[in-house]
């Protein structure tokens, strides 16, 4: 029983940062998907304005 337990904390331990690392990562492509579709737009508009 011990064993079987501690297998069961292996894999909940497992799937715990498998999840941590698949939300920190969602995060970062979204704020910098942001990041970039802000500045794009912004040169859009810079090249707009300088033809």
């Amino acid at each position: 029983m011990f064993d079987n337990a501690r297998i069961l904390n292996v894999v909940i331990v497992v799937f715990a940062a498998i999840g941590l690392i698949a939300v920190l990562g969602a995060v970062g492509m979204a704020v910098l998907h942001v990041s970039i579709m802000h500045g794009l737009r912004s040169c859009s508009e810079a090249m707009r304005l300088w033809r």
